[in-house]
């Protein structure tokens, strides 16, 4: 067992809060470990033993955001497992707006990620979400055309393509428009049906 996985579960949460606040209200390279321990209510030196580098700690950070995408990304599949296509989708891109406003600064330490290259590891990174991605919908793709739902032709590699890029930018959108305090302008009803709609049709 790791030295930081024996502390008692509340200072866990504290290092991990403290870390999430500042990784989110700063880029990777402008992140600030004397305030992380500022904000933990710790020492820098406990911070170190438990975390070599700010490198490391980022990582235990983005391995615990991916860890919650991927339960409720898995929750939100098996739960709409016997669903049709696109009533599947629909419930998919809400459950992707519900994440982020309920973790809107994972999302932002997400989405810097991806669009800026904010990662000491950025490569590894995309990759594995790239991969995550790729399991995912392409599982929810087969299923679907397995039930003759899609077109059996459908080229499944670009159709995961296509939807991961667009989930991306919307949500991406979606965001920032709770970042500036301006969701009551954002028809997110008429934005998941269009773009349920577009896939479904597309698809078929």
């Amino acid at each position: 067992m790791k030295p930081f996985e024996k502390l008692p579960i509340e200072k866990q949460a504290r290092i991990v809060n403290a870390s999430i606040l500042e990784f989110a209200e700063k880029d990777y390279e402008t992140a600030s470990m004397n305030k992380i321990v500022d904000k933990a209510g710790i020492s820098k030196g406990s911070l170190f033993n438990y975390f070599k580098s700010k490198s490391s700690l980022y990582n235990h950070i983005y391995q615990l955001a991916l860890g919650e995408v991927k339960a409720y990304l898995q929750k939100v599949r098996d739960e709409t497992a016997e669903l049709p296509f696109d009533v599947r989708m629909a419930k998919i891109v809400d459950s992707g707006i519900q994440f982020i406003t309920q973790h809107p600064r994972l999302a932002r330490i997400y989405f810097r990620l991806i669009y800026s290259g904010d990662s000491p590891h950025r490569k590894k990174v995309i990759s594995e979400l790239q991969s995550m991605s790729d399991k995912y919908l392409g599982g929810i793709i087969q299923d679907a055309m397995d039930r003759n739902e899609l077109n059996a032709q459908l080229d499944k590699t670009q159709a995961v393509f296509f939807l991961d890029s667009v989930l991306n930018r919307f949500l991406k959108d979606y965001h920032e428009t709770l970042e500036l305090g301006e969701n009551n302008r954002f028809n997110k009803e008429k934005w998941v049906k269009g773009i349920t709609e577009f896939f479904t049709k597309g698809f078929k």
